[in-house]
């Protein structure tokens, strides 16, 4: 929704250059592209709730504290500390406690955290299988 757009439409491989105002010779070759498309809202009421359809709340427990949004077996919130800070112990203890397969998910907001989990894994043959944005989701070897 980035400079007031709303209804963003992303169309891969398909045919854009039909129809086009100029011809061009991709069209004759078959050639498939990408084709993005956006509209300004026509209103405020339309911005305003374009807006609030994305908005979401992360899952909570009854106490308050973060759980797995990615549907990990476990959850660890390391919060603002970086590895250096010391989580990577607690995450190495979660990780024992795990029977093989299953998964531990992360959140922390230290954006170092995800490379050094990544050389972690690396090291412990953990598998790191999936980063997105503070969370990272590891299974257990």
């Amino acid at each position: 929704m980035a400079a007031g757009f709303v209804g963003f439409e992303i169309t891969w491989r398909a045919d854009v250059f039909s129809g086009a105002p100029q011809s061009s010779s991709a069209a004759a070759f078959g050639t498939l592209g990408i084709n993005f498309r956006a509209r300004k809202a026509r209103n405020s009421q339309e911005w305003e709730a374009a807006q609030a359809a994305l908005l979401c709340e992360a899952p909570t427990t009854s106490s308050g504290h973060n759980v797995s949004i990615l549907g990990a077996d476990a959850f660890y919130d390391a919060g603002e500390k970086g590895c250096a800070a010391g989580p990577l112990d607690e995450i190495a203890d979660l990780m024992r406690h795990l029977p093989s397969g299953q998964t531990l998910e992360i959140r922390a907001s230290d954006p170092s955290v995800a490379g050094d989990l990544a050389a972690w894994c690396r090291l412990t043959g953990h598998t790191l299988l999936t980063h997105q944005g503070d969370r990272s989701l590891l299974r257990r070897r």
